[in-house]
């Protein structure tokens, strides 16, 4: 594949993704609107959804580390 191809691809996925979380995140806050949670439980579960991505995108940079250092990936 083609580094433009790449790129492209990498930014449809990407643009995609930033759609489906900004659909969930308003779907989310109109649930909680209609619960009325008060706000430091909605700030709460806002910081552990933000711990939980930083945790998989760190489990995810850690395994393609270790991939490429064994010699599974090409760089």
């Amino acid at each position: 594949m083609r580094r433009g191809q790449w790129i492209g691809l990498v930014l449809w996925r990407g643009g995609l993704l930033l759609a489906v979380a900004w659909g969930l995140y308003e779907t989310v806050r109109a649930i909680l609107r209609f619960i009325d949670v008060p706000s430091e439980v909605e700030i709460g579960l806002g910081l552990i959804l933000a711990g939980l991505v930083l945790l998989m995108v760190s489990l995810v940079a850690e395994r393609i580390r270790d991939r490429r250092a064994e010699g599974d990936l090409l760089r």
